[in-house]
C-alpha cells in the first residue's frame, strides 16, 4: 500500500493525470527488486567444519570356526562411532592434548557408514558373515610382493571373504590374530593405498574392534582400527621406523608436523618423554600407546591423507564416488 502511494503522489508531482496500469506495475517491480550491491545477500562461506566425504565401509567377518567369537552388529556400529569421533576431531579426549601439540590436532573431515547398497545394487546391512579355520595371517605374507591367489583370507571360495570394490568402499576384514590364550600381537594391519584391489582395505582381531565384548583390556576404544585405516590413508607410523632420528624418506613419516621420534611408544607414557632431541607425540594415532592413551591427528597428517584424493591420487576414485557437495 505504502508504494502505491508512492506511485500516485510521484505521478502528481510529474504532473501525470493518469498512470497507465502496467507503467504501475513496471514502477513496482522496479522498486521491489532493485537494490544495490550492499544490500544483496552474501553466498554462505563454506563450512570448514563440515564433512567433505562419507565412505561406506564393509565389515567382512571371518569368525574363527574352532571356537567363534560373539561378533554383535552392535559391536561393529560402535566401531563405526568411535571412526566418526576421532576422524572429526569429536572424541572427548583430544582436549587432553598437551599445549605444546594442541594447535595441531585436527579434523580429518572424513566419515565413515556401513554400506546399505552392495556392489550389485542390492540392499545390504554392510556387514557379512562367515565362519572358517582362516586366521588374520591368512591374509598377510613377508613376501613384499605376494602372489593374492595365496592369501586365502580375501577370497570367499578359500573360507575368506571377496574385497568389495576399493574405489567405492572399505573393506575392514575382522579375524583372528593368535590363540585365545595369548597375549594379542599384532592386533591389526592394513592393505595401503596402491595395493592390489582384491586386498585392499584393513584387517582387525575382533578383541580390539568396537566397544563392546570381546575386548582386550588395553584396547577398549576402538582406537586400532583409527590407527589401521589411517595407515590405509597413507600414513605412516610417527616413529622412526628403522630406530634412527632422521626425518628423511628412508626412516620418517613424510609429515612436517609430527617430531621425529626414535622408537614406538607401548602402555600409558609420562609425558614429556623426550628423543630425538624434541618431545615425543606419543598421543597420536599413528603411535602404539594403549587406546586411553592416543587422541589425535595432526594438520600435516590430515594434508597427507587428502593428497590422496587429488587428481591423480591413489584414492581419487573414491573421492569421487563418495564425495559430499
Amino acid at each position: 500500500m505504502k508504494l502505491y502511494r508512492f506511485v500516485k503522489t510521484y505521478a502528481i508531482t510529474m504532473n501525470i493525470k493518469k498512470i497507465p496500469h502496467y507503467i504501475s506495475v513496471i514502477i513496482l517491480s522496479l522498486l521491489l527488486y532493485s537494490c544495490s550491491k550492499d544490500d544483496k545477500p552474501n553466498s554462505p562461506p563454506i563450512d570448514s567444519n563440515k564433512p567433505k566425504m562419507k565412505i561406506p565401509i564393509v565389515v567382512h567377518v571371518v569368525n574363527y570356526a574352532p571356537d567363534p567369537f560373539e561378533i554383535s552388529d552392535e559391536k561393529i556400529k560402535s566401531q563405526i562411532e568411535v571412526l566418526n569421533k576421532d576422524f572429526r576431531k569429536l572424541n572427548d579426549d583430544w582436549q587432553k592434548t598437551p599445549n605444546i601439540f594442541i594447535d595441531l590436532v585436527a579434523d580429518i573431515q572424513i566419515e565413515f557408514y556401513l554400506a546399505t547398497t552392495a556392489p550389485d545394487g542390492t540392499p545390504t546391512t554392510g556387514i557379512i558373515r562367515n565362519e572358517s579355520d582362516l586366521i588374520s595371517g591368512d591374509g598377510k605374507s613377508l613376501d613384499p610382493n605376494p602372489v593374492i591367489e595365496d592369501l586365502p583370507l580375501y577370497f570367499t571360495e578359500k573360507g575368506g571373504q571377496d574385497a568389495w570394490p576399493k574405489d567405492k568402499y572399505l573393506n575392514i576384514w575382522i579375524a583372528d590374530f593368535i590363540d585365545r590364550n595369548g597375549e594379542i600381537g599384532f592386533a591389526g594391519y592394513a592393505n595401503p593405498p596402491g595395493s592390489d584391489y582384491r586386498i585392499d582395505g584393513v584387517v582387525i582381531d575382533p578383541r580390539v574392534f568396537g566397544l563392546l565384548p570381546p575386548l582386550d583390556e588395553n584396547h577398549t576404544l576402538g582406537r586400532t582400527a583409527t590407527h589401521e585405516i589411517g595407515h590405509w590413508l597413507n600414513l605412516i607410523h610417527t616413529y622412526g621406523k628403522n630406530g634412527a632420528c632422521e626425518n628423511t624418506p628412508e626412516n620418517g613419516d613424510y609429515v612436517d608436523d609430527t617430531p621425529s621420534q626414535f622408537a614406538s611408544s607401548h602402555g600409558k607414557p609420562t609425558f614429556p618423554r623426550v628423543s630425538c632431541g624434541s618431545i615425543d607425540m606419543t598421543m597420536n594415532y599413528m603411535d602404539y600407546s594403549d587406546d586411553d592413551s592416543m587422541y589425535m591427528f595432526t594438520k600435516g597428517q590430515k594434508e597427507r591423507m587428502w593428497a590422496l584424493f587429488a587428481q591423480g591420487g591413489l584414492r581419487r576414485k573414491l573421492f569421487e564416488n563418495c564425495r559430499l557437495n
